[in-house]
């Protein structure tokens, strides 16, 4: 369960816990029938108590983690975005271009462990290429950020891992009890879709579903590249 919480930010299961027990509480009656009545329920609040009390104990150990998850976060994000976008731009020359679709194929990164290479064989590309990308693409901005871009890459994992590395006992027991809220929402949200499929609840679908919990890294989320001249036809 520590493995599953050190993925997600202390404040936003706290606020989706919060959420979780309201609702549940309000639909106790038909959760019940899916395993998640009042004793459930109970040992939820409870958990979801000694949370907060662990957080008001480490405030800063909480806070240095939760920044430094969301900083690395963003830094993924904005390196995806860059791919996603030079992607699109080479894409245009790739459909009539059979060594650029190649080099495409070759240089989009498959996960985040990735992208920081995936990125650099890009510029590489896009560099070679620039002279065929329209002006008003930017390929030049595109390719100035690309240092900045990737020293960000290189360093948010290892500031993660130091933040996390401060109050070990005391942020490994926060971790522990993310994980465990975490799995507990999952399955209430899980019954709770199910108990509104079969009509023993009334209730909307989406409420059953994370609102405040995104899980941190990304599988391949660019598109595949445009097709080679000789795929196209």
């Amino acid at each position: 369960m520590i493995e599953v919480g050190r993925r997600y930010g202390s404040n936003e299961v706290a606020l989706e816990g919060s959420e979780t027990a309201a609702r549940w509480k309000r639909d106790l009656t038909g959760l019940a029938l899916y395993g998640h009545g009042q004793s459930a329920f109970d040992v939820f609040q409870a958990d979801l108590a000694e949370h907060a009390r662990l957080r008001a104990a480490r405030p800063e150990a909480v806070a240095e983690k939760k920044m430094s998850v969301a900083a690395r976060d963003e830094q993924f994000a904005q390196g995806w975005g860059w791919v996603r976008r030079v992607n699109s731009m080479l894409g245009v020359l790739a459909r009539t271009d059979q060594s650029v679709a190649t080099a495409l194929n070759t240089a989009i990164p498959a996960d985040d462990v990735g992208l920081e290479a995936g990125i650099r064989a890009l510029a590489a590309i896009l560099t070679e290429y620039q002279g065929h990308v329209a002006p008003d693409a930017h390929a030049d901005k595109c390719l100035a950020s690309v240092d900045a871009l990737c020293t960000a890459l290189q360093t948010s994992p290892g500031a993660v891992h130091t933040a996390k590395g401060h109050t070990v006992a005391d942020t490994a027991q926060i971790d522990l009890y993310d994980g465990k809220l975490y799995l507990c929402m999952r399955d209430l949200n899980e019954a709770g879709r199910a108990a509104i499929r079969n009509g023993d609840l009334h209730a909307s679908l989406h409420e059953y579903a994370f609102h405040h919990l995104k899980r941190s890294g990304t599988t391949n989320p660019v598109p595949p590249p445009a097709p080679t001249p000789a795929q196209a036809g």
